[in-house]
């Protein structure tokens, strides 16, 4: 409530908050959820074959966790490349690519990938410009530049 999106950033968050448009805010939280994120574990789609000791399934043995992670806030997002849990993602516009075209079934999958049937959400360039925008309203230079909230050891 602080700021006025401009007509792209608006249509980004549209895309994100709905299940027609990219449908990200089953992961990443809606209206009201100030960090977006749900802090819950979901495997969301990136492999097919799963051998990562780090997955949810490590901890809990429960079938349902294996490739599942913990979806992280999009809070200063734009600042805290590489993405995924492995770094394989070096841009928001790599992982906007994957989300659109590369989903990958397993059985693991999440049930909130809606997208997997398609491999993806399928948005138009012009978009995925506008989800990106979105994101980079998340960011807070100011935060990340306040001594404050530096590093005390350096």
């Amino acid at each position: 409530g602080e700021v006025q999106l401009n007509q792209s950033e608006l249509n980004g968050y549209v895309l994100f908050s709905t299940e027609s448009g990219a449908d990200c805010f089953h992961c990443h939280g809606g209206d009201g959820n100030l960090l977006f994120t749900t802090n819950l574990f979901y495997n969301n789609a990136k492999d097919s074959v799963f051998n990562d000791t780090r997955d949810r399934y490590a901890i809990t043995k429960n079938p349902s966790d294996i490739g599942a992670y913990k979806a992280p806030t999009l809070r200063n997002i734009g600042f805290t490349a590489p993405y995924m849990h492995d770094g394989r993602f070096k841009t928001l516009e790599e992982v906007i690519d994957f989300y659109n075209s590369g989903l990958v079934y397993s059985e693991y999958a999440s049930p909130l990938m809606h997208k997997l049937n398609t491999r993806g959400a399928q948005l138009t360039s012009q978009q995925k410009k506008d989800l990106i925008n979105f994101l980079n309203t998340l960011n807070d230079t100011s935060f990340i530049t306040n001594p404050k909230y530096s590093n005390p050891f350096k």
